[in-house]
């Protein structure tokens, strides 16, 4: 008798069961839970290493593009022109350059007009190298009759560097080239002065390059702007007119097939 009483207090109910299984399963989910807690945690840890450890590496490697850019612009400058400081100069002429012509490429600048800006350029450039690497001195003592080497290469670039500017500025009416021949006698004329003084091949050179890299957005710019610019071909090309004009008939449509549309 005792050990079947015994056993009858040691056998649990159903009420009983079941509330341990509950309760074994509510733990066994909170273990889960906790368990994705702690590794979720873990994981945004990392994440957060690895983005930022990623974000160092992403400037790093931007930095050391710069430094390339920037070192091969200035070692460049020095082994053509002879100067770093000629590296400078035409090395951010080439960026800023590249950087408006990108936004004249945006407004209507197109291929066609890039490269007849870029031979118009490339003309200004090579009229720049020629003015300061004649030997005006050379001319002027050899050949007799002509002035001295100052009036010529002052003449010359007022010539050269004036008629340039004026023919720019047609584009843009009687007022604007009056005034580009006049800033173009001007710059000419100081061309000129530094002609005279003899800068050799290799500044001749550099301020050709800057010539060129200066008036090809210059003339770019021209090109487009010539004529001004045709706002609905640019709206055209950025505002979906067609699907708002379809969308506008359609609500239309809808309110004329509503009752409320017909009364009013």
């Amino acid at each position: 008798m005792a050990d079947r009483s015994s056993s009858k207090d040691s056998a649990p109910g159903l009420g009983e069961q079941f509330g341990r299984t509950r309760d074994a399963l509510f733990g066994l989910i909170r273990s889960h839970i906790n368990l994705a807690r702690a590794e979720f945690a873990e994981i945004a840890g990392e994440l957060k290493r690895a983005a930022a450890l990623g974000g160092i590496a992403l400037l790093l490697i931007f930095l050391a593009g710069m430094l390339m850019v920037v070192g091969l612009l200035l070692f460049l400058g020095e082994w053509i022109f002879g100067s770093i400081g000629w590296g400078l100069l035409d090395g951010a002429e080439l960026l800023l350059g590249v950087a408006a012509l990108l936004i004249f490429a945006i407004i209507d600048l197109g291929w066609r007009r890039g490269l007849a800006s870029l031979a118009v350029a490339l003309g200004v450039g090579l009229v720049v190298t020629g003015l300061l690497a004649v030997d005006w001195s050379y001319i002027s003592h050899h050949y007799s009759g002509m002035p001295s080497a100052w009036v010529l290469a002052i003449g010359a670039g007022a010539v050269l560097i004036g008629a340039l500017g004026a023919l720019l500025g047609s584009g843009f009416g009687r007022g604007a080239t009056i005034g580009a021949l006049l800033i173009g006698v001007v710059c000419g004329a100081l061309l000129g002065v530094l002609a005279a003084i003899g800068p050799g091949p290799r500044v001749a050179a550099a301020m050709g390059v800057a010539a060129l890299l200066l008036f090809w957005p210059i003339v770019a710019a021209y090109l487009v702007f010539r004529h001004g610019v045709d706002t609905k071909k640019l709206r055209a090309r950025f505002v979906p007119e067609k699907t708002i004009e379809t969308t506008k008939e359609t609500i239309e449509w809808v309110r004329e097939q509503m009752p409320l549309g017909r009364k009013s």
